[in-house]
């Protein structure tokens, strides 16, 4: 029994607090800051941004309502408005001293603690995740995260009767809710356990709770097979990419972030800026390379297009990793875009360093590869870039895992970006974020039947079903396998990539590069996707163009008058056929986006059909975007789809002229394929003559080859050859 209360005690009290506040801003730091203001613009900026969020709140009567609304509705919206002006208001009194800031959270506090125990389940609650505050607990999570910094900056200032209140009333019952009711959650490897584990462990350091520390850190069992560090260890690869994708990689940063932060300067003998080899470092700088050059993330899985890097989550990282590693001048480059710093520390450090600093390098975007998993065997992702910033050409493409409960069914599918547009797209999720009208906010219907199918994404689709028949748990057990990635030269970068387990019997491999030649306009696409099956199968590939329909050199039945959907599940539901041919040797279908066009030269076999499409069928409350798209569809053992997407010409509407609205490229077919070979040619205008052999069974970039192709031999090394023959 003696060695039982030891250890207890051990346990309690092992970590040593530090006085208030202790998490992100610190005293020391608040002081700094003080007598730092009217020195740096970008930090008198951000004070005041703050000042004005708050004296407004001061001018009208604190409120805290009753729960009731989902997200969008009047109860959500003001208790996610409450924390943030606590917040606020909790910097503003450490860096002035003025106690109206203080009262006005002691005041709130007392409100919530007169409600919160009061609360049961939320009304509106999400099924899987409830809270009280809000309809699902990742909110309530994210309120505390940001309260508790509040109560942290006036902790001193409190009575005794009131802190025992706020503890007693609010955050004890709180954080237990979260280890206890939401036990699964808490010790879930995902970004709703990170932000879960980040306020119990963030209110554990403020009220001296040695014990959510712990369960935080090491999870609820203390097994370290989940908590904070087991999701440093398991939601990232060791290049720092984000198992759930850039788009859910920007909101979990903010929790990773603020609770390193709070971990060092409570027990800086954890090292954590250090920890898995600087991977809080690795995941700042991969989440921002899976940008395109505008800053948007690439919306891959459940991602909503409109998310940038401008995000608050990136202000705190980047000044998070600027302040804890070697304070790379890129960092400033975006800094100074947020013209804003988070008000810590690390924050100052920032604003400092940007006063007067006008020799700032711009943020370099490269083509890169990322692996995926905790050992980086899980496939990855693979970005090929030519051009500046200015006008870039990005191909994206995605052969990684499935990305948790975020995941879409869509391994081996890729994205084309250029002129800062989206020319072929992914659709993103389906969900209008906060739009009350808009099913509460949350993901829609149509995320599950049409966004996460393998239908909605540029990639293969066999017997018009969804990889792993759209089973989530089926899908995680397995990923892609990356084939070989090169983009030393800039003007022939390539990646392959294989997926053997999304249908059973189908072997897939797709490879992509990016080519520039001087007799083109820009780099062009090459697509070369092999299927092999012991069996028939119908074989569909969509592409989802952005941007106006010009001209194909096909003829098509359009439907006019009337239409019907493409089928009645897996995606198919919601996909309207707008027009249809049987095309027997070459494809070529150009549109128009920005001030170029753009031309899908693919070869098809003798009665392969085309389809135009258009996304929103079945879909009576009109919540899918109308974008449309066109599918080559054959039935076949083995097949090789083969195409190119070739930017070209000049459209400008204001001077009127329209240069080389029709395509280089006339002509792409496959003269040789084998289990260890295939072979592409390439024809166009200006004696454009190209042959193309991919290495089917070997990526060893030192190994070498011979092929006879036709009477001619060809001797080369490495897995990808590109010879140009002068015609």
């Amino acid at each position: 029994m003696k060695k039982l209360i030891f250890l207890l005690l051990i346990l309690f009290y092992s970590v040593g607090f530090s006085q208030h506040p202790n998490l992100i801003l610190t005293k020391t730091d608040a002081n700094k800051i003080k007598q730092s203001l009217g020195k740096y613009p970008i930090l008198d900026r951000s004070v005041q941004l703050s000042k004005k969020i708050v004296d407004e709140a001061l001018q009208n009567p604190v409120d805290v309502p009753w729960p009731k609304d989902p997200g969008g509705g009047y109860t959500h919206e003001k208790h996610k408005q409450n924390y943030n002006e606590m917040y606020q208001a909790g910097l503003l009194f450490q860096i002035t001293g003025d106690e109206k800031y203080a009262v006005f959270i002691r005041d709130m506090l007392r409100k919530y603690a007169e409600m919160y125990p009061k609360l049961g389940k939320h009304p509106k609650a999400k099924k899987q995740t409830p809270g009280r505050l809000f309809w699902q607990s990742l909110n309530e999570t994210v309120w505390l995260v940001h309260t508790i910094q509040a109560y942290d900056c006036i902790y001193d200032w409190l009575d005794e009767k009131d802190r025992h209140l706020f503890e007693n009333n609010i955050f004890i019952p709180m954080a237990n809710f979260f280890l206890n009711e939401c036990r699964h959650e808490f010790d879930l490897l995902h970004n709703h356990g990170t932000w879960m584990v980040a306020a119990v462990g963030m209110t554990g350091y403020v009220l001296h709770r040695n014990d959510f520390i712990k369960k935080a850190l090491y999870g609820s069992n203390l097994d370290k097979k989940s908590g904070f560090l087991a999701q440093l260890d398991y939601l990232f690869s060791p290049d720092g990419y984000y198992t759930e994708g850039g788009y859910y990689v920007r909101y979990a940063l903010w929790p990773f972030f603020l609770f390193a932060e709070a971990i060092k300067n409570n027990q800086p003998e954890l090292n954590i800026y250090q920890y898995r080899n600087s991977i809080l470092k690795k995941a700042l700088y991969s989440a921002l390379q899976v940008t395109y050059t505008n800053g948007a993330f690439i919306p891959v899985n459940d991602a909503l297009k409109e998310k940038t890097w401008m995000s608050p989550e990136l202000i705190v990282a980047v000044d998070f990793v600027y302040a804890n590693y070697e304070h790379d001048p890129q960092l400033l480059y975006l800094a100074k875009l947020h013209n804003e710093v988070n008000l810590s520390g690390a924050g100052l450090m920032v604003a400092k360093a940007l006063t007067g600093k006008t020799d700032i390098p711009e943020f370099k975007w490269r083509s890169v590869e990322f692996t995926d998993g905790p050992d980086g065997k899980w496939g990855g992702v693979g970005i090929l870039r030519f051009g500046n910033k200015n006008d870039q050409e990005t191909l994206f493409m995605k052969y990684g895992s499935h990305g948790l409960s975020h995941g879409h069914f869509d391994k081996l599918t890729f994205l084309f970006y250029d002129q800062a547009r989206e020319i072929i797209q992914d659709y993103g999720s389906a969900r209008f974020l906060n739009v009350p009208q808009k099913w509460g906010g949350r993901y829609l219907p149509e995320n599950y039947s049409w966004a996460k199918q393998t239908l909605a994404h540029n990639t293969v689709v066999v017997d018009m079903k969804s990889q792993y028949l759209a089973k989530k748990k089926l899908s995680q057990q397995h990923h892609s396998d990356r084939y070989f990635f090169n983009s030393k030269n800039q003007n022939l970068q390539y990646m392959s990539a294989k997926e053997n387990n999304a249908y059973p019997g189908v072997h897939m491999q797709r490879t992509m590069a990016l080519i520039n030649d001087k007799k083109l306009y820009r780099p062009l696409v090459l697509d070369v996707f092999k299927i092999q099956s012991d069996e028939v199968h119908t074989y569909d590939l969509p592409y989802y163009y952005m941007g106006h329909l010009i001209d194909m050199n096909f003829k098509y039945e359009a439907y006019t008058t009337e239409r019907h959907i493409m089928g009645e599940q897996y995606g198919y539901q919601h996909l309207w056929n707008q027009a249809e041919a049987v095309v027997d040797s070459q494809l070529i279908i150009t549109w128009l986006n920005g001030k170029r066009f753009y031309s899908l030269i693919s070869n098809t076999s003798k009665g392969s059909e085309v389809y135009l499409t258009e996304i929103g069928g079945t879909d009576p409350n009109f919540n899918l975007r109308n974008d449309h798209g066109i599918m080559i569809r054959v039935k076949n053992k083995n097949y090789v789809f083969a195409s190119i997407i070739e930017p070209h010409g000049i459209f400008d509407p204001i001077k009127e002229f329209t240069v080389d609205p029709y395509s280089t490229i006339k002509k792409i077919s496959v003269i040789y394929d084998s289990d260890e070979y295939t072979a592409i040619n390439v024809k166009g205008k200006k004696n454009i003559d190209w042959v193309v052999i991919i290495v089917n069974q070997n990526a060893n970039p030192n190994a070498m080859h011979n092929l006879n192709i036709k009477g001619k031999i060809y001797n080369w090394k490495g897995p990808f050859y590109l010879v140009k023959k002068e015609r």
